[in-house]
């Protein structure tokens, strides 16, 4: 039902009728997208099927940026002109599957019409289980993309850094520093901000004593990364980040900071995911990880009673 209003909403009966039947990737604003990692694995999940089963693939990210400006086609060609995008109410069809856990209703599409799939979630164990493939997340995601001129620019600023082996961790705060404002969520009282910063400083301490290499330190958090960078064996992107959903028509530079991350931990030894209680289990690290194919370990920092 959400779908079929959806589409009376989109489309209209002389609407331009596109070209193809192509299964279209759709990040344009207009519905619940989640956060950059979400829409990567609804990405490359939605790739992974339509390889699967031979059907044409494209992406039409618009959302809060055009993705052609950081990342564009690497083995596959994605791309789609708005002139071939479907808006006639008869030949193509909604699809949100943001949310949805189960391959069922992409497996019931019709052939015929262009479908503007809404997705966020990794069904690639499912697709595998379903089609008999063995695709793994990170070689999908190189056979979609590679980084624009523009964030090939960014990264190679890092390449003092990057040359040499490092380790990389994660930390997602969310607005627990009150430097980042992501949906309802509220900032800690000033002494636990404190207490949070002094704690991934010593848990980074002791990490170095161990690794014995350079750390590379993320964060959605400005205040974080600049708290970090003082340790002469850490380096950081350090930078206001912005989120893709919830911070509509800021600077690209704002944006770009957690793909420059994404990339920067891919190229690392190990990434580790780390937090309190109260920070957020993101997945973002663990898909940086994929992507790099290298290890990954989630470590909840235990405090001192």
């Amino acid at each position: 039902m959400q779908d079929c209003l959806g589409r009376f909403r989109r489309y209209h009966i002389l609407g331009q009728r596109g070209s193809g039947n192509s299964l279209v990737a759709m990040v344009d604003g207009t519905t619940f997208h989640g956060g950059l990692c979400d829409r990567w694995k609804g990405i490359v999940s939605l790739y992974a099927y339509c390889k699967a089963v031979g059907r044409d693939f494209r992406i039409h990210y618009t959302f809060p940026f055009d993705l052609s400006q950081l990342q564009i086609p690497n083995r596959y060609d994605w791309r789609i002109a708005e002139s071939d995008i479907c808006r006639n109410f008869f030949c193509c069809r909604m699809l949100r599957l943001t949310g949805d856990a189960t391959l069922r209703r992409v497996q019931h599409l019709p052939q015929d019409r262009q479908i503007h799939a809404y997705a966020n979630r990794d069904w690639l164990p499912l697709i595998n289980a379903a089609y008999g493939t063995a695709y793994e997340w990170g070689g999908l995601f190189k056979e979609l993309f590679r980084p624009s001129a523009l964030l090939q620019q960014r990264l190679d600023a890092f390449a003092a850094h990057t040359a040499q082996p490092y380790v990389a961790v994660a930390f997602r705060m969310q607005n627990l520093l009150g430097d980042y404002p992501e949906y309802a969520y509220q900032p800690a009282s000033p002494e636990r901000q404190r207490e949070l910063l002094q704690l991934v400083i010593s848990w980074l301490l002791r990490l170095h004593d161990v690794a014995n290499l350079p750390i590379l330190v993320t964060s959605d958090s400005e205040r974080l990364t600049r708290e970090v960078a003082c340790l002469d064996f850490v380096f950081t992107n350090t930078g206001r980040a912005a989120h893709v959903d919830t911070l509509a028509g800021q600077p690209l530079e704002q944006y770009m900071k957690s793909v420059v991350d994404f990339y920067l931990l891919a190229g690392a030894e190990k990434v580790y995911a780390v937090g309190t209680k109260e920070m957020y289990r993101s997945g973002f690290p663990r898909y940086a990880a994929l992507l790099g194919g290298v290890p990954f370990e989630r470590i909840l920092i235990q405090e001192d009673k």
